[in-house]
């Protein structure tokens, strides 16, 4: 796995960068010329103009961004900007010694030559991302990086969360439309890239700071050039571009939350310095000691099967970071801190290369509170047909104090080279670590052994991810008119998540006798080291070519075609160490006496303690992804004003999961291969005769190919004002963690999460309908209603498991599924000092379990055990998406100081409304969080044009998160889930060079 051991030699082409930037390329006794040239109908740079001076017989080209530069002694002159189909236009340009003049251009077509063409991001600006929005030929919203700027946010995933329609679950996650992370899909520039976490299948977004990030953008309807694995959105993901000429910016800032800066703080040693950067330490590995041994050789004292010699495992724990207790400290402030530089070449000889490398971190430390509690539904009438009849019998109840520091580190560079005019090569790279170090405390009751314990976890995850994407794009000049273009792009991304030696420790006592002391449990997970890695590689090509043409009315249309592959692998392992006597317990030693005491070292010497690798569960998995796509897609006006944008995309995709335990990797008694049946009833019976396993010997595969049509229409009936329709179908396919039946428990009472290796992809037809009205600027007005009817759709739901406190999660395909919305949107200036800017949207969904002979069945105990729909044992047979909230709003409202608006304060606020949080199942109720509103206050001012100062105050209320499962038979909302998370404050200043 990559494990930045060249971290120095990017820091070392960082600076080198640095230093190339500000060495004078040219002399100073000329000027420049320089600007981008727009098309006004298509919101799209211009390629291939002529930009001329006849006085001096010079002249260039516009390049593939619109751009253009040409260098000129001082005086007057006039320039033309010639092209086919615009009319020439002609400028008077004065220019001095040492100085450039910036010339834009907004070219109007001639009459009726009407060309429309799909919009990509110009610029950063809200305008600009309306504009591109305005001419997209699917349905789409977005953030631009002015707006992130203005906001309190600090990454993409708080950035998402104030897009029209999409809400955000757990700080990173992205719920598109009321559909769950896993229905939607993340690009980077344009490109797929693997996810950090080993159980989900979409990227978390505050992996993205936001001081990266150009433009985000949310493709809510599906084009054949895009990806189909999605439902709710593609989310696009565009890091900053290479400025035009010399810029360099540097920023830092401080915060303090109110729950934690300056209290009382639990941390760990750790990692020290690497774990500052989001890194893991060398002293957090596994030590050589246990890695220098075979993975497939258990780390266990030998016996007579074999094994290795118990002396040597003892002395192992010699070699393990020894802390156990935190060290207490006051809670820091947080910090952060940005830097970026880059500039732009230009030489007659060797063409133009643009240079763009930057930089961000931040680190903020949060404490807080949580109470949960966990339920078993008990029915009074067995068999249950009715929840009506059914109470809440407690589990187990936990109060929590967790102490979270947070490391966001993010580097990025973009480097173009255009040889000559028409031809451009780039390469974006990204790297970006985000961690989590933290300790938690916890009190709370087992009510399967009737136990009061108290448990304590040391933990550290980093998770990184490195991505490159090299790529060109080419003018074909072929026949007159405008050219042919080739569009091609390989990417390779990592995607890395470790956690090594999170560390337990447990005290229990006796509910019925409260005199007695908290002693050491000696049972797992007390003293248990577990030390889990995964790695996620994803390959892509992508090859694209657009042929313009006129169709029957001799208006200018294109036709797109193209491929796509992808290879994807996947693999996960996770290691669990033990410590315990020999003989007797560990009873003696009383809270909070432990680790340091009972796991030194020492105690291992005279062998009456035990050191050893758990083994007996699966702990790994390997697996792979390929996909082939190709697409056929027309852009074209059907008549003037009226244009389509659509074509079929066809998808061959194979899925392929294999889970084992790591010591039978090479066993050749297991089988490598799951079962095959061509039924529900094949498999039940095949499971029932021990023929397969119900997670068919944890092999999950899947195979399928489709063919997706999309049909998108735009009229702009009356100036910037268009109505759009689409019908689109799309799929979401099982993520390769989902098909592994692996799962594991992080602490005592902790839920586990298994994978389902008999998952099938969903598959949604979609209807969308939008009203858009582009009124100026960066005023906008917008309403859509949508559709979308689910086959499969998959689900996460939570069970009870006998003897366990905690509860046990599994992915589902149920029956089918329907979701409906309404969106609005609205941005307008008002009264010259004041600017809102608000949407909201209504969803309604349903999601049918199963038949209601099938729940009948399954309710009197006439379905199998083996049959996968009894596994799902759901409380209800129809209710709402998992994580679907009805109603969703964000409103924001600035207040400028002058009408230069160079100064403003501004208030932020984003609610979302009820939603089920966990799938109950096993009689047990759905668990609901309350909806809830955020406030933020932000205040901005920009001192020239090159000191900027921001002040912001998030969460001002304190919100409190809320979520409660309904005691059905006493009309109760019994608590699940409860905490807070402070209000926070921040200072950040910005200058530019």
């Amino acid at each position: 796995m990559w494990k930045l051991k060249n971290l120095s030699v990017i820091w070392k082409v960082f600076f080198l960068l640095i230093f190339i930037s500000v060495l004078p390329v040219y002399a100073q006794e000329t000027g420049s010329v320089r600007g981008k040239i727009i098309d006004a109908e298509a919101a799209e740079p211009v390629f291939g103009v002529t930009v001329v001076v006849r006085a001096l017989g010079k002249g260039t080209r516009t390049d593939f961004d619109g751009k253009y530069s040409l260098d000129l002694p001082p005086g007057t002159y006039q320039i033309e900007y010639i092209m086919m189909g615009f009319d020439t236009q002609k400028k008077s340009v004065t220019v001095s010694a040492g100085s450039t003049k910036v010339q834009d251009i907004t070219f109007g077509f001639k009459a009726l030559d009407v060309v429309e063409v799909e919009g990509r991001a110009l610029n950063n600006t809200d305008s600009s991302l309306l504009q591109v929005q305005k001419k997209s030929g699917s349905v789409s919203d977005g953030v631009s990086a002015e707006s992130i700027k203005k906001s309190p946010d600090s990454s993409a995933g708080e950035v998402l969360k104030r897009v029209t329609g999409v809400t955000l679950v757990g700080g990173k996650y992205v719920f598109v439309r009321g559909l769950g992370e896993r229905y939607s899909n993340t690009m980077l520039n344009d490109m797929p890239i693997p996810s950090t976490e080993p159980d989900k299948r979409v990227i978390p977004m505050d992996l993205f700071p936001s001081g990266s990030i150009k433009n985000l953008r949310i493709i809510k309807s599906f084009i054949p050039e895009d990806p189909a694995e999605f439902s709710g959105g593609i989310v696009k993901v565009e890091t900053k571009e290479y400025p035009d000429q010399f810029e360099a910016s540097v920023g830092l800032g401080i915060g303090r939350n109110y729950n934690t800066t300056g209290n009382q703080f639990f941390t760990f040693k750790g990692g020290g310095s690497r774990n500052s950067l989001g890194l893991v330490g060398s002293n957090q590995e596994l030590p050589s000691i246990i890695s220098s041994f075979p993975d497939f050789q258990p780390f266990v004292p030998a016996d007579s099967f074999g094994g290795i010699p118990a002396p040597l495992v003892n002395l192992s724990t010699a070699s393990f970071d020894q802390q156990w207790t935190p060290d207490r400290i006051s809670a820091p402030y947080d910090k952060s801190l940005s830097a970026s530089i880059g500039d732009t070449y230009k030489s007659e000889s060797w063409g133009r290369v643009g240079v763009l490398v930057g930089t961000s971190y931040n680190r903020k430390f949060r404490y807080r509170e949580e109470k949960l509690k966990r339920y078993v539904g008990q029915p009074l009438i067995v068999p249950a047909i009715t929840t009506d009849f059914t109470y809440l019998d407690r589990l187990q109840e936990q109060d929590v104090k967790v102490y979270n520091e947070e490391v966001l580190w993010g580097t990025n560079s973009n480097i173009a080279y255009e040889p000559v005019n028409g031809q451009q090569i780039f390469l974006k790279s990204l790297f970006t670590t985000q961690s989590d170090k933290f300790v938690r405390d916890s009190d709370g009751y087992n009510a399967i052994d009737n136990q009061l314990f108290r448990n304590q976890t040391l933990g550290f995850t980093s998770r990184r991810l490195f991505t490159n994407t090299l790529g060109g794009n080419h003018a074909i000049n072929i026949g007159e008119g405008r050219p042919h273009i080739l569009e091609w792009k390989t990417s390779y991304s990592t995607a890395n998540r470790d956690e090594p030696d999170l560390r337990n420790q447990l005290w229990i006592r006796s509910e019925f006798n409260p005199e007695r002391a908290f002693n050491k449990s000696g049972n797992r997970p007390d003293g248990s080291r577990f030390f889990s890695e995964s790695e996620d590689v994803m390959k892509s090509i992508s090859l694209k070519y657009e042929i313009p043409f006129k169709q029957w009315s001799g208006l200018s249309s294109k036709f797109k075609t193209g491929y796509f592959a992808s290879a994807r692998g996947k693999d996960f392992r996770f290691r669990e160490f033990q410590q315990r006597r020999q003989v007797g317990s560990d009873q003696d030693v009383i809270y909070p006496l432990g680790g340091e005491l009972l796991y030194n070292p020492i105690a291992f010497l005279d062998e009456t303690r035990l050191f050893q690798e758990r083994l007996g569960e699966p702990n790994a998995y390997d697996s792979q992804q390929r996909l082939h796509a190709y697409f056929g897609q027309v852009d074209m006006p059907l008549i003037p004003k009226v244009r389509f944008v659509g074509g079929v995309r066809y998808e061959d995709s194979y899925q392929k999961v294999q889970t084992y335990q790591i010591r039978d990797q090479y066993n050749l008694s297991k089988l490598s291969y799951g079962c095959q049946y061509s039924s529900a009833l094949e498999r039940d019976f095949l499971v029932e005769n021990n023929i397969c396993t119900s997670n068919n010997n944890g092999i999950g595969e899947l195979k399928t190919e489709d063919y997706l049509p999309s049909l998108n229409f735009v009229w702009e009936f009356a100036k910037d004002q268009n109505l759009r329709w689409a019908y689109t179908e799309t799929l979401t396919r099982p993520d390769l963690r989902e098909l592994s039946p692996f799962g594991f428990a992080a602490y005592f009472g902790a839920d586990r999460i298994f994978g389902n290796a008999n998952l099938q992809r969903s598959y949604i037809h979609n209807y969308d309908f939008k009203y858009e009205w582009f009124v100026k600027g960066a005023d906008y007005v917008g309403a859509g209603v949508f559709y979308k009817q689910i086959s499969s759709p998959i689900e996460i739901v939570g069970q009870p498991v006998a003897g366990s406190p905690g509860f046990l999660y599994t992915y589902t395909n149920a029956q089918s599924a329907f979701i409906q919305g309404i969106e609005l949107d609205g941005r307008m200036d008002f009264l010259k000092y004041f600017r809102f800017e608000s949407n909201f949207f209504f969803i309604k969904s349903e999601v049918e379990v199963m038949s209601d002979t099938q729940f009948t069945a399954l309710k009197l105990g006439l379905i199998p055990t083996s049959s996968q729909i009894a596994a799902y044992d759901p409380t209800n047979r129809k209710r709402s998406l998992q994580g679907q909230s009805d109603f969703v709003y964000n409103g924001k409202i600035l207040f400028f100081f002058s009408t230069k608006k160079t100064t403003s304060i501004g208030l932020y606020y984003n609610y979302f409304g009820d939603r089920i949080s966990v799938v109950g199942a096993a009689n047990a109720p759905d668990a609901y969080e309350r909806g809830v509103g955020l406030t933020d206050i932000v205040f901005q001012h920009q001192h020239g044009s090159k000191l900027s100062i921001k002040l912001a105050a998030r969460n001002i209320m304190d919100t409190r998160f809320y979520t409660y499962q309904e005691n059905p038979l006493f009309g109760t909302e019994d608590l699940f889930l409860s905490y807070r998370e402070g209000v926070s404050f921040s200072a950040s200043a910005n200058y530019k060079f």
